[in-house]
C-alpha cells in the first residue's frame, strides 16, 4: 500500500470523506483520476490548488489532509535551533538530519534517537497572522485570508512535528488575540479553529501590533510574519526589522493576491477600500502601468531591506500551488544552512 495510504487510513472515516469532495473536484477540473497517485510527493499535488481548495473552503479537516499530504513530500526541516550545546535525546521522525542520530545510543538500545542541544529543546515558533479586512480580498475565489491559513496551518504542523512549540498571534488595528507557543501535536486543531473563528476585518496598524507583540514575546524563536503588508512600507519595515534586533529568526511572507500585481481590470471600475469603505471609480487602463511600477517598486522596498536586514523574505501569490510557494522556499533555506 501506498506510503500516502497509510497517513490517511489514521485520519479516520471522515477525512476520507472530505477526500472524496475533494477528488471531485480536482476530477471536474480535468486532474488525475486516483486518489492515492495524485496524493502521491512524486509530482504537482492538485490538492494543494488554491483553486480546487477554494471549491471545499477551509475547515480544521480539510487543513489536516492538505497538510499531511504536503508533509509527507518533505525529506529534510530547514528549522533548527540556535545553540549547539547538547541537552538531551528525542525519538528520530522521518526527515530528522541523520548527523545528529546518536548512533552510540542506537548500539546500546536498536532504537532511533536523534541529539537535541540546549536552545533545540525548546525552540518556539511564533506565526504573526495578519487579520486585517484587506486578507480578506481575493479574485480566483481564494482570498489573501485563506491562502495565509493554510501557509501558517503547513508551517505549524511542521513545527509540531519536529516536536517544538508553536504559537499564533492574529493581529489587525491592534496586537489581537495572542494563544501561546506548545509543543503538543493536538495544539493544532486549536490554533485552526482561532484563525476560522477570527476571520479578516477591521484596518491596519502594523506598527502598533507588531510593537505589542514584541512586548508578549518573552523568548527568542523563529517569527514568521504573513501579511500583505498593506501600511506605510518605511514605518512597517522598521517595525519588521526590531524583530530581527531581538534576536529572533525572522521570516516574511507578503500575500498577493493575481490581480493586485498585475491589476488586469478594463473599463470603468469602481474599487472600495475593505479597511475604510472609501470608493472611487476610475478607468483602469489609465492607471495601470503606474499602479503596477508602485506595487513592483514597494514589492523591491520590502525584498531589499528585509535581506539586508538578515530577514527572510518572500512574496507569495495566492493562485500559486501551497507545494511550489512553500516548498521553493523551506529548499532555498535549507541550502543556505538557515
Amino acid at each position: 500500500m501506498p506510503e500516502t495510504a497509510s497517513w490517511l487510513g489514521r485520519l479516520g472515516g471522515q477525512a476520507r470523506g472530505l477526500l472524496r469532495k475533494l477528488h471531485r473536484a480536482v476530477t471536474e477540473a480535468g486532474g488525475p483520476q486516483v486518489i492515492t497517485e495524485s496524493l502521491s510527493p512524486r509530482g504537482p499535488n492538485p490538492y494543494l490548488d488554491p483553486a480546487i481548495l477554494a471549491r471545499v473552503g477551509f475547515s480544521p479537516l480539510l487543513a489536516k489532509v492538505v497538510v499531511e499530504g504536503f508533509i509527507n513530500g518533505l525529506h529534510k526541516s530547514p528549522f533548527h535551533g540556535f545553540s549547539v550545546e547538547f541537552a538531551d535525546h528525542r525519538e528520530y521522525v522521518a526527515g530528522d538530519d541523520l548527523k545528529y542520530l546518536d548512533w552510540h545510543l542506537y548500539a546500546r538500545t536498536d532504537h532511533y534517537y536523534i541529539k537535541r542541544f540546549e536552545e533545540e529543546t525548546n525552540l518556539r515558533c511564533y506565526i504573526l497572522l495578519d487579520r486585517s479586512a484587506s486578507m480578506g480580498f481575493g479574485t480566483g475565489q481564494l482570498t489573501k485570508w485563506d491562502y495565509s491559513c493554510f501557509l501558517a496551518t503547513c508551517l505549524a504542523y511542521m513545527m509540531l512535528r519536529q516536536q517544538d512549540a508553536v504559537g499564533l498571534s492574529i493581529f489587525g488595528a491592534k496586537p489581537g488575540l495572542m494563544v501561546p507557543a506548545r509543543c503538543r501535536r493536538s495544539y493544532l486543531r486549536q490554533l485552526m479553529r482561532v484563525m476560522i473563528d477570527n476571520g479578516p476585518a477591521g484596518g491596519t496598524d502594523m506598527v502598533s501590533s507588531l510593537r505589542g507583540i514584541i512586548r508578549n514575546i518573552k523568548r527568542r524563536g523563529l517569527v514568521v510574519l504573513i501579511s500583505d503588508l498593506i501600511d506605510d512600507p518605511e514605518q512597517t519595515l522598521a517595525t519588521i526589522r526590531l524583530l530581527q534586533s531581538h534576536r529572533h529568526d525572522v521570516i516574511v511572507f507578503h500575500v498577493n493576491d493575481a490581480a493586485e500585481l498585475d491589476f488586469p481590470f478594463e473599463g470603468a471600475t469602481l474599487f472600495r477600500d475593505l479597511e475604510t469603505g472609501e470608493e472611487l471609480e476610475i478607468d483602469p487602463a489609465s492607471v495601470r502601468d503606474g499602479y503596477c511600477k508602485r506595487m513592483q517598486d514597494i514589492c523591491e522596498f520590502f525584498k531589499k531591506g528585509l535581506t539586508e536586514s538578515g530577514i527572510d523574505y518572500q512574496m507569495l501569490n495566492t493562485r500559486t500551488p501551497y507545494d511550489k510557494a512553500l516548498a521553493g522556499y523551506l529548499g532555498r533555506r535549507a541550502r543556505v544552512g538557515r
